[in-house]
This record gives structure tokens, sequence and C-alpha cells, in this order.
């Protein structure tokens, strides 16, 4: 048995580091959606007190030590949001209707009956919103994408009956990319790239207390993880109509190297659960979380000096951001119908960080309310799967603020946005 959990660990950590994943968010609390298992999901995804199935490695991973054989979990989050655009001078704009997977895979595997090692593969930080070409936005914001994987590396030891904790070091490997028009007077526009990859580590601190049977408590700390983006510019249908910068570059085409520094933002979330009897869950989660630490986004020209060109690429640089730390909050429920079948609802609340003086179209975050429902089966005593269903709908936001002037844009109006999210997850008991 050891030998087969030994063999089935080394074969969970190849998949891990291949495993793929497309990260995405159009809001929700910055560039964050939890979708990260279906069971929790569907309990709005207040889980940090429960954590009691494989998600635990991401939710709580001292909440590992409850699984007592070796299981892993695979699935699936499609995210399809819907955001509109109502400018100030009138006319309905919408962004690009997108439909987004966010794979996750998690694995605990207990060594003896005291620790638990726990591996994970998901996404939870990204971003991916395309406007139109065309739109009065395409000098501010048209495509911009930043991809996350997102490993986790966990070890859950329980110090006596009542008591756990647990440590996690996370990898975050992150691409971004940002695509907008160039305004060239009295010429066609021209054509702004910026992309860039890093990969930084972050760790989990974690715990977890056992009141009683029907009281838990989880307490889960975040590291900030400090991202050095590097990658490069790139010019494109440089002309000489009004800017001059055709031969301000040295061509119709330019690219040059560039740099960012980018910081995710440490967070401390708490979590309660209550199960009255052996039919009914009750979880609450409470999280803060310190986006204070995005003040600004510079980006650094590192091989270019000549001044005029600087003055260019400077256009806009470095943005102002003072984004907000702010407080997440989620209620969920669970209903034992019968010894196999469990029903669940939730919902979540997030607030958003980004003020409305530096708010930009390329994240049009707004306060989030979300309702979910899902339902768990068990096919047999080693396969069990969870579907959960999310409307996640963001409150309308009303605009007025400088962000696209210097670049000729008008980002002003009212924003509108909601999303339709989908998670299935497949869990197998060894």
């Amino acid at each position: 048995m050891i030998l087969n959990r030994r063999l089935i660990l080394i074969v969970v950590i190849m998949v891990c580091i291949v495993f793929p994943t497309q990260s995405f968010a159009a809001g929700s609390g910055a560039f964050r959606l939890e979708v990260p298992d279906a069971g929790a999901f569907g309990k709005g995804s207040a889980f940090v007190g429960e954590a009691n199935t494989p998600a635990a490695v991401y939710y709580n991973p001292a909440g590992l030590t409850q699984v007592k054989e070796t299981e892993v979990s695979v699935g699936t989050a499609l995210i399809a949001p819907r955001v509109t655009f109502d400018p100030a001078g009138g006319g309905e704009v919408a962004m690009r209707r997108n439909t987004f997977f966010i794979p996750h895979l998690y694995a605990a595997v207990p060594i003896t009956n005291k620790l638990v090692v726990g591996l994970g593969a998901t996404s939870y930080f990204g971003l991916g919103t395309e406007w139109a070409n065309d739109s009065p936005l395409r000098y501010n914001a048209t495509t911009s994408v930043i991809e996350n994987k997102d490993y986790m590396f966990t070890t859950a030891y329980q110090v006596n009956d009542q008591w756990t904790f647990a440590l996690s070091a996370d990898l975050d490997d992150s691409k971004a990319s940002k695509y907008k028009k160039l305004l060239q007077s009295g010429g066609a526009d021209g054509d702004f790239k910026l992309k860039a990859k890093d990969t930084a580590w972050g760790y989990r601190l974690a715990t977890m207390l056992k009141i009683n049977e029907q009281n838990q408590v989880g307490l889960m700390y975040r590291s900030r993880i400090f991202h050095n983006y590097e990658g490069k510019a790139y010019l494109d249908n440089l002309n000489n109509n009004g800017n001059f910068y055709q031969t301000i570059f040295g061509g119709t085409s330019y690219q040059t190297r560039a740099s960012e520094k980018f910081t995710l933002p440490q967070s401390l979330v708490m979590g309660y659960s209550f199960k009255p009897n052996h039919k009914w869950t009750l979880n609450f989660d409470l999280e803060w979380m310190d986006w204070s630490s995005v003040k600004r986004e510079a980006v650094n020209w590192l091989d270019e000096t000549d001044p005029t060109r600087l003055s260019v690429l400077n256009t806009g640089n470095p943005a102002s951001r003072h984004w907000e730390s702010v407080w997440s909050q989620a209620i969920g429920v669970e209903y034992a119908q019968s010894d196999r079948l469990r029903l669940r609802g939730g919902y979540y609340h997030h607030s958003t960080p980004i003020p409305e003086e530096t708010w930009d179209p390329n994240l049009p975050d707004s306060n989030s309310h979300g309702i979910t429902t899902g339902l768990g089966y068990d096919f047999n005593q080693h396969m069990t799967i969870d579907l959960a269903y999310s409307l996640l709908i963001y409150e309308h936001r009303n605009i007025n603020n400088t962000v696209g002037n210097v670049f000729g844009a008008d980002v002003d109006g009212r924003y509108k946005q909601f999303m339709n999210i989908g998670v299935v997850t497949l869990t197998y008991k060894f």
C-alpha cells in the first residue's frame, strides 16, 4: 500500500508540472476569481472551516488531515462573462463574448495517521478582456490577458485531536500581454503590444481547530508574491501623419525590451463550519485581501535611451493605481439527501479594490454578488462527482475619470457585467 501511494504521488507530481491552466477574470476582487473546486464552489466557496476534501490544498491545507486515504480530484470551471459599456455620449459597446476554461487538480496523500502531503494545480489570479479594435476605448484598452499557472505543494500535520497546522509553498507562473491602438493624428491607427512573463514563489500558513463534533474553525494566511515581469514591447503600422512616429522610431515597426514589477496581495481568511447533525453543514468565510500593495503600474524600458522615443513610450507611464484593501464574505449550506447525494447552495460577495479615479477598462471591476447551487453524488465507494453553478452579478459602475485622456480615449460611462460559471470535479479514493 505504501509503495502504491508513493507511485501515485510521483504520477500526480508529474501531472501537476505539465497541467495546463488558463486563467481569466473580469473583476471579482481585482483579477481574482475563485473557482478551484465544484464541491466547495456549490457552497459559495465557503470552505475554509470545513476543508475535508483534496480541495483543502487550495482552501485550507490544514484540513488535509481529515483525508484518511489517498484521494485525487480533477475538474474544470467554465466561465462566460458578459460586459457592456454605455459611453457618456450614448450608444452601447459590448465586450467580445469569450468563454474560458480553468482546470484544477488536487491530490491528498496520507503518509502517516498524522502527516498528509497535498499537491495542487489551478489558477486563481488572471485577466481576460477584449474590446473591439474600433471601440471608443481602443486607445486605452483592446485586449488584455494575464494567464497564471498556480502550483501548490503542501504538508499538514495533526498535533492532537483538536489542532492541525500546515505549510504550503506556492509557485505562480504568469504570462501577461496587452494590446491597444495607437492614435496617429490624421492617419490610420498604429498598434501597441506588450508581452512579458515571470515565475515567482509565495507561501501559505494554515491551521484548523476542531472545537467539538459540531464546530470547527480554520484560518489561513497567504503571503505576497513579488513578480518582476520581463518581455518586449512592439509598435507596428507607424506612419508620419501628425505624430511622425515613423520618423521617431526609424520605420513602420519598432520593438524594445521592457520590465514591470507587480505584487500579488497577501490575504487572511477565517472559516467557520457548523454541523448540527449528520445531514446539515453550514459554513461561513470572511477574508481580508491587501490590494493596497498595488500603488502604480510602471513599465521600465531596458534598452531605450533616446529621449524622444522615451517621451512617446512613457505616455501615461507610470500609471497611478492606489488600490485598496478589501473584505469578502461567503456563506454556504449542504444537505445530505441520502448516503450518496448531497445538495448545496451559497452566496459570496466581493468588494472592488479599485477606486473610480484610477479605474481602467482593461479591468472593468466593481462590487459583485454571486449565488451558487450544486450537488455531490457518490457513484460508489471510490468515485464521486461534484457539480456547481453560479450567477455572478456585478454592480453597475458609473465612471467619470481622466484615465484614458492622455491616450486620446474617453472611458467615461456606465459599465455593466455578469458571469455564468459552471464547475465540475471528479474525485477518486484509492
